[in-house]
């Protein structure tokens, strides 16, 4: 991570968690209020609870489109380490089948850490 980056509490967090910080401030063209916005708007997007509420249902093509939303949203916030569990869950769900527990609970523990870093570490 940058050097000018290192006093920033959640951006460090972020790194520590496997982030591409410096990726993803890249594609913000340094911009780290902007990268931090949406960090923000990631709390919101609702392709995460959606892909889960369609896996209950067993509804895999439903589940498909949302992990396929999740998988583009985290690439482009640097979000690596969810985004190496969606990678896989995202071709079995295109397959047309159910992604095994252990993919959904990995998907889960991820996004449980990224949502932790922004609503413990983040600020303006």
């Amino acid at each position: 991570m940058k050097e000018e980056y290192k006093n920033d509490k959640f951006l460090v967090a972020m790194d520590a968690a496997g982030a591409d910080v410096d990726g993803a401030l890249n594609r913000f063209m340094g911009k780290v209020s902007l990268y931090k916005k949406f960090m923000k708007k990631f709390l919101e997007d609702r392709s995460y609870p959606d892909m889960l509420e369609s896996l209950a249902g067993h509804d895999p093509e439903e589940a498909f489109r949302q992990a396929h939303t999740l998988k583009g949203v985290a690439g482009n916030l640097g979000i690596n380490n969810l985004l190496a569990v969606l990678v896989p869950m995202v071709e079995v769900l295109r397959a047309g089948k159910e992604p095994s527990e252990e993919q959904v609970s990995a998907c889960k523990v991820e996004y449980g850490k990224i949502v932790d870093i922004i609503e413990r570490d983040w600020s303006e």
